[in-house]
């Protein structure tokens, strides 16, 4: 049988890896998320017109939005 044995850089370049893993993950769910986002043509023409309607002003801003629902900001 084969015994491994670790020295304390061995150590120390794991414990590193271990704090890392987590980072990696997140970072991989995020690359899959905008790989979904990027693969629905209709998700990214609807983001294309929301980011027309920001650039020419066709904003409604939360007050208004209540005023337009007739909903009082208690309500909510």
């Amino acid at each position: 049988m084969v015994e491994t044995v670790f020295t304390e850089e061995d150590r120390k370049y794991l414990r590193k890896l271990a704090e890392e893993v987590p980072k990696l993950r997140i970072i991989m769910e995020e690359l899959l998320e905008t790989i979904d986002v990027l693969g629905d043509e209709e998700l990214l023409r609807s983001i294309r017109a929301s980011e027309r309607d920001i650039r020419e002003g066709r904003l409604l801003s939360f007050k208004g939005l209540l005023k337009e629902l007739d909903l009082d900001e208690k309500e909510v």
